[in-house]
């Protein structure tokens, strides 16, 4: 009755997990490979900074601004300006960090006036006319490239991108990326990115149709000279003779990724030949520097996630301007994170 004689034990139907042999297991007598990684400042340095950052930001976007040479109009001149230049582009940065709109910005203006060192608070009918002057674009290009110079110099790896901002709620670049129709809805922001830092020193905004590879040449001769930029890792959007040749004239070296159906020729008769060759001889060697290229997508989700992605704007150049500012505030972002980073 209550025996159990006799009776098989039954087997687990579970089959037995095995380690996989590790076959990439250093070999003794081999120098063990030592790869450059980005530095991280880790939780409790990075908790500090946004501590810290409402303080010292505005402080920096005073100090960035206050030190530009911006011509204001001289005292007899006809007309009277509502407001100085210099004033209305700290407010705007300002704003941009804040993620405030202009309409209901005069109270927080007004709180942080001492702190940014404005003579007085321009009235939003200003800040929206300024922002779409075209003629203030240069002088933010300028303010661009300077927030991010002192870490711009230390980099070796830079990566061309680009990517798109919708004008309303509710679209996403990389939701409509695959319906060219839905093109005209974006603005296109083309850039350039350090790989160590993430910092942005140049942006080009196009219309969400054009394409990536005609932008090339703008956003490495505005940045490559006088740095010390050896390598540029970037997708295929940006294939062409043109680019390789240019990219050998400034004395780097491209590591842009080849299309699918490119024909490798033994003995290259160009730039673009050479790096197909290169790439497929050598893909471990090409890797190892094109793997970088992700750091542009980081630098585009830390910009997008501290300011939103939308821009709002009558204009192009209301929108493009807003774009310029957004990018200098998240240089100045950068260079304080790689205080407390060391």
């Amino acid at each position: 009755m209550g025996c159990t004689m006799g009776t098989k034990k039954r087997r687990s139907s579970r089959r037995k997990i095995r380690k996989k042999p590790n076959w990439s297991r250093r070999k003794p007598g081999r120098p063990k490979k030592t790869r450059w990684q980005s530095p991280r400042i880790g939780r409790p340095k990075y908790d500090q900074f946004r501590a810290n950052e409402f303080g010292e930001v505005p402080r920096e976007i005073r100090v960035l601004v206050d030190k530009e040479d911006i011509r204001e109009k001289q005292p007899g001149r006809p007309g009277r300006p509502p407001a100085k230049r210099r004033d209305v582009i700290k407010c705007l940065l300002f704003l941009e960090f804040t993620r405030c709109v202009i309409q209901k910005s005069s109270a927080l203006l007004n709180t942080f006036k001492e702190v940014l060192g404005l003579e007085g608070v321009p009235a939003p009918r200003t800040l929206y006319d300024y922002r779409a002057d075209p003629r203030i674009t240069r002088t933010l290009q300028r303010l661009q490239k300077v927030a991010a110079w002192e870490q711009w110099l230390k980099e070796k790896i830079a990566i061309p991108d680009s990517t798109g901002n919708p004008h309303s709620k509710g679209k996403t670049w990389s939701g409509d990326r695959t319906n060219p129709k839905k093109y005209r809805e974006y603005d296109k922001a083309h850039y350039i990115v350090g790989a160590r830092s993430l910092v942005i020193p140049y942006t080009k905004v196009t219309r969400g149709t054009w394409h990536d590879s005609p932008q090339f040449e703008e956003l490495v001769t505005e940045t490559i000279p006088e740095s010390n930029i050896r390598a540029l890792p970037a997708d295929s959007g940006y294939v062409s003779v043109e680019n390789y040749e240019l990219a050998h004239q400034l004395g780097v070296t491209p590591y842009i990724k080849p299309k699918d159906n490119a024909i490798f020729r033994p003995h290259p008769a160009n730039a673009y030949e050479a790096h197909v060759l290169f790439a497929t001889r050598f893909p471990e060697r090409r890797k190892e520097v094109y793997r970088w290229r992700v750091k542009a997508e980081c630098a585009i989700n830390a910009k997008k996630n501290a300011f939103g992605d939308i821009i709002r704007g009558r204009l192009h150049s209301s929108r493009r301007n807003q774009e310029i500012c957004r990018d200098i505030v998240h240089n100045i972002r950068m260079s304080i994170m790689a205080r407390y980073g060391g």
